[in-house]
């Protein structure tokens, strides 16, 4: 790879700095100037779930050379890293496709997308299971049941599309039992609710029992970076964000392309499960791609916003567009190139799938 010459990798460190990337391909795209950008002291604290970012952050070899100091801290669902955001206590977060949309409609207007991941067609690891021997065998024989969720994340959001694709809602037909996202597998094992929408590695934990519906068809497997509007005014975070989204990049095709790896760090030492219980959910969800924030994807965000609202997860209609920043697209575009990564057509590939399921 040609580096460019100094006084071009000044001017692109200082245009990173800044938060203006205008400099092509072979300069603020860059890795070494990307890093140069950063001022020296400036930490960044990093939102995560399940240590999805830190444990590839590490393997993947993206750790190295990193100009900054960076923490990573462990949230229980979406909703606790927006508020860790809210506050200030963290600089960058991980969530899915469905907090932001629920936090702007409640009135938080200081976020913003800077990174999507978009995996559409998957399961999603997520699962609406039902109590053996309950006499349910469908979404549609939840009437008048009860089913845990955690409010205002992804697992809302799919249990919410499967009950209106029966023409059920919660709260109404179906009662809800909101719940912390760590408690609702251990009411469901209690047997306190007939039935709940849970995460892969709890389903296992579970013993398995009888699912009657998935995330397929009910979210495009969109996880977002987040960030606060005030963090990109600030010019070392701007620089130190623009880096750490180019690594996230790396790490993220990194997993994608060594998923035994993946698996034996994730679901067998962290979480608990056989490796043949984590091959079946990175076999059935697969790994999705880091997209541009442009128009297309902005067009699918905007979808997601728009059923949250049309299954009653939402009660007011979301502009999604204020919220995302594609000011680090050419990073994003730069570092897929370097690791030989295409992301899919998004619209045509979902089209393909609901063709599929029909």
């Amino acid at each position: 790879m040609m580096f460019p010459s100094l006084s071009l990798f000044k001017q692109a460190a200082a245009a990173v700095a800044a938060g203006v990337l205008a400099f092509g391909v072979h300069a603020a795209e860059s890795a070494d100037a990307l890093a140069a950008a950063v001022p020296k002291g400036t930490r960044l604290v990093v939102a995560e779930q399940s240590s999805q970012a830190s444990i590839p952050w590490k393997l993947s070899g993206a750790d190295q050379g990193v100009p900054y100091d960076i923490n990573f801290a462990n949230f229980n669902g979406g909703p606790a890293v927006l508020e860790a955001l809210i506050s200030g206590g963290v600089d960058i977060g991980y969530i899915g496709e469905a907090p932001l949309p629920i936090a702007v409609a409640s009135g938080v207007k200081d976020l913003v997308a800077v990174g999507l991941i978009a995996n559409p067609g998957s399961p999603s690891n997520t699962y609406l299971v039902v109590q053996p021997n309950s006499g349910i065998q469908s979404v549609a024989d939840l009437r008048g049941r009860t089913v845990a969720y955690p409010p205002g994340t992804g697992r809302h959001m799919i249990l919410s599309g499967l009950l209106h694709e029966q023409g059920l809602s919660l709260n109404k037909e179906v009662k809800g039992v909101q719940l912390a996202g760590s408690e609702v597998a251990p009411t469901f094992a209690s047997r306190s609710v007939d039935a709940a929408i849970v995460l892969g590695n709890q389903y296992f934990k579970l013993g398995s029992p009888p699912i009657i519906g998935d995330g397929r068809g009910h979210n495009w497997g969109l996880g977002v970076i987040l960030v606060r509007k005030a963090t990109l005014d600030n010019p070392a975070k701007t620089a130190a964000v623009a880096d750490f989204l180019r690594r996230a990049v790396q790490f993220y095709n990194w997993q994608a392309k060594n998923p035994d790896a993946w698996i034996k760090a994730t679901y067998v030492q962290q979480q608990g499960l056989s490796f043949a219980q984590g091959k079946r959910l990175v076999d059935e969800a697969g790994f999705g791609t880091f997209y541009p924030v442009d128009q297309e994807v902005v067009s699918v965000f905007q979808q997601i916003a728009d059923g949250l609202r049309e299954t009653g997860a939402l009660k007011t209609k979301v502009d999604i567009a204020p919220y995302v920043d594609g000011r680090f697209n050419a990073v994003v575009a730069e570092q897929n190139r370097r690791d030989g990564v295409t992301p899919k057509p998004l619209l045509e590939t979902d089209a393909a799938a609901k063709s599929a399921r029909r």
